[in-house]
């Protein structure tokens, strides 16, 4: 493919899009990635912010795949991402490239809606009318039937009740199936020659044995930053409380009197009875268990590693497996198919939770870590005297995926591309590279074409105190710098917190004083509600932890100030990263260097991406750790970070905003 006469001024993609720039680092990419494809070998490329790096691999797969007759799939970790490529990116490539080909999104079966458990599960249901009302007026109008096209508010358990779920989908003998939502995404991913999927899919798809997408030949993983950590997600285990008392209510809750052995017919009502009394003992059994750990490892909110096997009583193994006994043997007993079905998949579930708990109990697994998470809830302010309920989770994490990803990945699908506008420390891409068993790819560093030095500050400040040594000092300090950072930015900040303890003690002294300020906290409203809103007001700083440093995209005037209160180190205690830092210990790698340092060099470089996302924004970053500039490796983060002025004095921030907002109005 010509792809100078599709990038050059004149191309094709400056005919059809206004104030169309060649950038020379979009078309270097693309040429990369039209090499990986044509030899066949994968490739790791970092895209600096701005370079266009989608239209960069989406270009060469589109004709490869349109001439080979072949399927590519593009994942990405964020919903933000997907949606700039099905209606923006895609749709733009059919109408400018002149090649005729198909794209679809393909999402998970829970985000569509299943109009045989719509019909099942709503009528009649009065508690929750005006959710089911609404509902059901977005039902008659959708095409899609996407959970995400909803735009109101709507309640998870509801949603539960009435989405996809593989084990109780009916397939071919289901009477809705001309209407499937889910079947007709399938068929319109299996006519497609791009599928955009996100990273939890893919991994769904191979756990599956690519039972959940079509057979595809090429791979681009775009923010492929969070890959490691999502296969590490996806291939680890979690028993919490919460889930096993949505297992148990979706059989019959007695509070409510609802559950599947209230609804089904013509049963045996003697048998379905102890069923309701086997539940309440697997209740009890779970109360008792989970009691016993929250009472031997404390009610605050932490997360503990396990070493020993057996580290508590297995309350709910004879129980559990007496209900699981129970509901299969009333299988016989159940005459409608499609009830059977539920029962069945009760059964499964049941046996899951049961597998699951032996194997964190008995630590069967190796090279996995194993571990608590006691997560007390805050009340809400709608119900601000209700007590807290405690999330009590059990964990067993894979410590390395490396092998694993390079067996199931690297070596059956050829080429796979890895990019982000992160993946390098220091210019290496070693730090991603081995997390992901990746030993045989091509690379390339392209860094961003935005004019960081002339639109950006970077604030350090002199004689902070050092977290490490004198945190209740050092964190007083924060605080009074950022107040006088919001007093001359007056809104438009992300603060950045690597615990949300210290979020939370700021929130509540800036909360308390900066009143002429709407401060916004993690926590406190979904994700999605709170950038809204930080964008609509421009007075507005929001407050976030780990989330917030990466996946977001606040362009333009809504965001010009980042505060990132402390280096991003993974805590060190934290169970799976230190199980992370004895492994490499055992393998004579220096954990610090190797591991801890490029991973917060890469993190840090996410904070600070969320600031210039255009070439006409301006910004400042502001890092209030001051081992950035005492310790040995603060030269390694500075070094890593996009060239630009360093300030130390806050009248130079001021004179810097004051100058770029009077170039603004006379341009």
């Amino acid at each position: 493919m010509d792809l100078d006469g599709v990038f050059k001024n004149n191309g094709l993609i400056a005919r059809h899009l206004k104030n169309y720039e060649f950038r020379p680092e979009q078309i270097q990419m693309a040429k990369a990635v039209e090499k990986a494809i044509d030899s066949k070998k994968h490739l790791v490329v970092e895209a600096g912010t701005g370079i266009g790096k989608t239209l960069s691999y989406l270009i060469p797969f589109i004709h490869w795949a349109v001439k080979e007759n072949k399927k590519a799939v593009i994942s990405t970790y964020t919903k933000t991402l997907q949606e700039q490529l099905v209606k923006k990116d895609l749709p733009f490539l059919q109408k400018a490239l002149g090649i005729k080909f198909k794209f679809a999104l393909c999402l998970g079966g829970q985000n569509y809606l299943c109009l045989r458990r719509f019909e099942q599960n709503f009528p009649g249901d009065i508690l929750q009318k005006s959710q089911i009302n609404k509902i059901t007026e977005w039902r008659k109008k959708t095409k899609a039937g996407i959970r995400s096209e909803i735009n109101f508010k709507n309640n998870g358990s509801i949603w539960s009740k009435i989405c996809r779920e593989s084990d109780l989908c009916l397939g071919k003998n289901c009477v809705y199936r001309e209407d499937c939502f889910y079947k007709k995404a399938r068929l319109a991913g299996y006519k497609s020659q791009v599928l955009v999927i996100n990273h939890h899919l893919y991994f769904a798809n191979l756990a599956s044995g690519g039972m959940v997408l079509p057979d595809f030949e090429a791979l681009v993983f775009d923010e492929a930053h969070t890959l490691e950590e999502t296969a590490v997600n996806y291939l680890g285990i979690e028993i919490s409380n919460f889930r096993i008392k949505y297992f148990l209510d979706s059989i019959f809750n007695p509070y409510s009197g609802k559950g599947f052995l209230a609804k089904i017919k013509n049963s045996n009502r003697r048998k379905a009875e102890n069923i309701k009394d086997t539940v309440s003992e697997v209740k009890m059994a779970a109360e008792l268990f989970f009691s016993e750990i929250i009472s031997k490892f404390g009610q605050s909110s932490r997360a503990v590693r396990v070493r020993n096997k057996n580290f508590v009583f297995n309350h709910l193994k004879e129980p559990l497996l007496g209900l699981i006994s129970m509901l299969a043997g009333f299988l016989d007993n159940i005459k409608n198919e499609e009830e059977k079905m539920e029962m069945r998949a009760f059964v499964s579930r049941g046996k899951e939770i049961n597998c699951e708990l032996e194997t964190i109990i008995n630590m069967t697994l190796n090279k996995y870590v194993y571990w608590i998470e006691i997560r007390p809830s805050a009340p809400s302010s709608k119900r601000p005297h209700k007590s807290k309920r405690i999330k009590c989770s059990l964990y067993a994490t894979p410590i390395d995926v490396s092998t694993e990803f390079k067996v199931r990945v690297l070596d059956k699908i050829k080429p796979i591309i890895f990019t982000s506008a992160t993946l390098s420390a220091n210019g290496s891409f070693e730090f991603k590279m081995r997390g992901l068993g990746i030993n045989d790819a091509e690379e390339l560093l392209l860094g961003s074409p935005f004019d960081y030095k002339g639109n950006s500050l970077l604030y350090l400040p002199e004689s902070l105190p050092d977290p490490s040594i004198e945190f209740e000092s050092y964190q007083m300090a924060v605080i009074a710098e950022i107040k006088r950072i919001l007093s001359i930015m007056k809104g438009g900040t992300f603060v950045l917190f690597t615990n949300f303890k210290m979020l939370e003690t700021v929130y509540d002294i800036i909360r308390g004083e900066l009143t002429n300020l709407t401060i916004l906290k993690q926590g406190e409203e979904n994700r999605y509600t709170l950038l809204e809103k930080f964008k609509r007001q421009n007075n507005c700083v929001l407050l976030g932890t780990n989330s917030f440093w990466q996946g977001v995209d606040v362009p333009g005037e809504a965001l010009e100030c980042v505060i990132v209160t402390k280096l991003p180190f993974s805590v060190p205690d934290d169970p799976v990263t230190e199980a992370r830092i004895e492994e490499l210990q055992a393998q004579r790698i220096d954990p610090f260097l190797h591991y801890q340092i490029p991973q917060a060099i890469i993190m840090l470089r996410q904070g600070l991406g969320r600031l210039i996302r255009r070439k006409t924004d301006i910004g400042m970053t502001a890092i209030l750790d001051p081992r950035i500039k005492t310790k040995f490796y603060g030269r390694s983060f500075l070094q890593a970070l996009p060239e630009c002025r360093y300030v130390s004095r806050l009248e130079e921030v001021q004179e810097f905003f004051l100058k770029k907002k009077k170039q603004a109005k006379t341009l």
